[in-house]
C-alpha cells in the first residue's frame, strides 16, 4: 500500500464517540473527510465527495440504519467500508454481510485495533480494484453493470485513480496511451482509447473522432468541423465519419454558433 493521504468518512451518531474516533485517525495520520450521523447525510457525502474509506457505525439515527446506507452507497460507488456496532451478537453480522463490508469493529476498539482493521481493509480494497482492472472480463463487466455509478477507479500510469465521471471534460488517445481530461487534472492511462471509452456511460460521453470521446454535457459550441469545450475552451475537431453524432448534441445546446 501506498503512502498516499487517505480520507475517511465517519458515519457514527454519537458525539463523543465520533468525536474520539475523529481525534484517532488523526494522530493515525489519516485525514478526516467529514463526520455525519444519519444514513440520509452519509450518502449524500459520498455523492459530494468519495472518500477512500468509511466508517460506518450500524445503528444511526433516522429509519434507515448504517447497512442501508452502505448497500445503497455500494450500488454506485466503489469504497470499502468497515462496520463499527456495540453488538458482538451473530444476527448483526449476519445482517451486516448483505453489504459486503471490508471490516467490522466492535466497540468499544483501541487505536491499534482500529488502524489494523483500516490498513487491511485498504490493502484489500485496492488489490480487489487493481484485479477486478486486469480482468479480462472487465471492460465487458463494466459496460453491463456499471454504467449508472457516479464514480469509476481507473489504473493510470500513477496508480489507482478515483473519478467522478460528471468532472470528466474529454477523453484524448496518443501514443497508444488515453488522457482523461478534468478541469484542473489530466489522468493518463495506458490503454487505448476504445478501451478506456467502455468504461464510460454510452449516453453521455460520444466518440467525434479517431482519437476524441467527449463529454456531451460538456460541450460549449458546435460549429462544425469543431467542437468547443466548456471552461476548458479545448477546440476538438470531429471527423467527417462521426459528423452524424453531433445531431444529439446539437438539440440539446441552447448556445450554437453554427452547425453545417
Amino acid at each position: 500500500m501506498s503512502d498516499k493521504e487517505y480520507n475517511i468518512l465517519i458515519v457514527e451518531d454519537e458525539l463523543l464517540v465520533a468525536v474520539d474516533i475523529e481525534e484517532s485517525l488523526e494522530s493515525l495520520g489519516y485525514t478526516v473527510q467529514n463526520t455525519v450521523d444519519t444514513a440520509k447525510n452519509a450518502i449524500a457525502e459520498v455523492k459530494k465527495s468519495l472518500p477512500d474509506l468509511i466508517l460506518m457505525d450500524i445503528n444511526l439515527k433516522g429509519q434507515e440504519s448504517g447497512i442501508d446506507a452502505a448497500v445503497e452507497i455500494s450500488k454506485k460507488n466503489n469504497v470499502p467500508i468497515i462496520f463499527l456496532t456495540a453488538n458482538s451478537d451473530i444476527s448483526t453480522i449476519d445482517a451486516a454481510k448483505v453489504a459486503l463490508p471490508y471490516g467490522y469493529i466492535i466497540k468499544p476498539f483501541t487505536d491499534k485495533e482500529l488502524e489494523t482493521s483500516i490498513k487491511i481493509s485498504l490493502f484489500k480494497f485496492e488489490n480487489d480494484m487493481k484485479l477486478k482492472l486486469e480482468s479480462e472480463m472487465f471492460n465487458n463487466f463494466l459496460d453491463i453493470k456499471d454504467h449508472d455509478k457516479e464514480q469509476i477507479i481507473i489504473q493510470s500510469i500513477s496508480g489507482l485513480e478515483k473519478i467522478n465521471i460528471d468532472q470528466v471534460y474529454y477523453l484524448e488517445e496518443s501514443d497508444n496511451k488515453t488522457t482523461i481530461y478534468l478541469f484542473e487534472e489530466e489522468i493518463v492511462v495506458n490503454k487505448q482509447l476504445k478501451d478506456v471509452a467502455l468504461l464510460f456511460p454510452g449516453n453521455i460521453f460520444i466518440q467525434v473522432s479517431q482519437h476524441y470521446v467527449i463529454n456531451k454535457s460538456k460541450v460549449f459550441v458546435v460549429k462544425y468541423p469543431e467542437i468547443i469545450i466548456s471552461d476548458k475552451m479545448s477546440v476538438i475537431t470531429v471527423d467527417e465519419d462521426y459528423k452524424h453524432l453531433l445531431d444529439g448534441i446539437v438539440g440539446e445546446l441552447e448556445e450554437i454558433i453554427d452547425v453545417d
